[in-house]
């Protein structure tokens, strides 16, 4: 493109296609699509309908009777890794509250985190919350293995790497300002883990900035899903794919809701050798997520430009 910019609208790719199947005409042009949205936006929205607009507000419904549990149940939602347990408003994020699941794909993990949340039982959470992690982790998967395929890595890798991937599903709430003015919710950021799936129901906000620096509205609409690249992502592309800078502002007075599917590689990896070549030279050592997300809280990583390039990055 010869001016700096690019459309104002993120690509939108159909992931509700019949006969999407490796080896079929309809995979191999959808993967083509998955790169260049990956490449040129760092995201893009999945048009996703296998998740029926049924089960959208069955799970948002989920999502506000949990926030109205007790704070002390709240509170019991613990993780021994940084971010993933219950965030509650503090003062640099007075509006934000949050609560997850990990490893949201094995029921076993949903039925103890109801089960401190709703000591008696809630009707429907499980089997609600599994469905829709099940249909969001199959999108997730389907991404990967295309975006692989599209920069000619071979399949063994992709079934390596997504074997030591888990889910992590954060529910989402902000309150709204006091003041009507449009605020900042949730500031810019990307996110530290592989990919992320956001979810907006009935309120939007979430924007999304482009590598020339303008945001861009991600509109909630039904069985639309944005998809994220997020670090690990960036490491393993070696910076083909650059994470996505994103944040949540609000214009208007109701409580949004939102929910995100956080794809986590609990494993090592390094940039595929498919990947490196005399354009574009080795830029990162070998990663370790885990060890990455424990980095990123302290003083070194709170001071680097590029908290990633200071963790793993190869010093020329």
């Amino acid at each position: 493109m010869g001016s700096m910019t690019l459309p104002k609208e993120l690509p939108n790719i159909n992931f509700s296609l019949q006969d999407l199947k490796p080896g079929s005409s309809s995979w191999a042009s959808t993967c083509k699509q998955v790169r260049y949205a990956l490449e040129e936006y760092g995201c893009f929205v999945a048009l996703y309908q296998q998740v029926s607009p049924q089960l959208m507000d069955n799970i948002f419904g989920q999502s506000r009777d949990l926030f109205d549990v007790p704070l002390e149940n709240k509170v019991k939602n613990t993780s021994e890794e940084p971010f993933r347990g219950y965030i509650g408003p503090n003062p640099l994020m007075p509006l934000y509250e949050g609560m997850a699941i990990d490893n949201v794909t094995s029921p076993q993990e949903t039925q103890k985190f109801r089960d401190l949340m709703w000591p008696n039982g809630k009707t429907k959470f499980c089997e609600i919350t599994d469905l829709f992690a099940k249909l969001l982790g199959d999108l997730e998967n389907t991404v990967e293995k295309m975006m692989f395929e599209s920069f000619g890595v071979p399949q063994e890798q992709y079934e390596s790497l997504a074997s030591s991937n888990s889910h992590l599903l954060r529910f989402l709430k902000y309150r709204t300002p006091e003041e009507s003015d449009t605020v900042i919710r949730f500031p810019s950021h990307t996110d530290k883990n592989f990919t992320t799936i956001v979810v907006q129901h009935d309120v939007g906000g979430l924007e999304v900035q482009t590598k020339y620096g303008d945001w861009i509205s991600v509109e909630s609409a039904p069985s639309q899903f944005l998809f994220m690249a997020g670090d690990g992502l960036q490491v393993w592309s070696n910076d083909r794919v650059k994470a996505c800078h994103h944040r949540v502002k609000h214009c208007g007075d109701k409580t949004r809701y939102s929910l995100g599917m956080f794809t986590f590689n609990n494993g090592v990896f390094q940039v595929p050798k498919e990947l490196v070549d005399d354009s574009h030279p080795l830029l990162y050592n070998q990663f370790d997520s885990r060890g990455f997300i424990r980095f990123y809280t302290t003083e070194e990583a709170k001071k680097a430009k590029s908290p990633i390039k200071a963790y793993c990055g190869v010093k020329n």
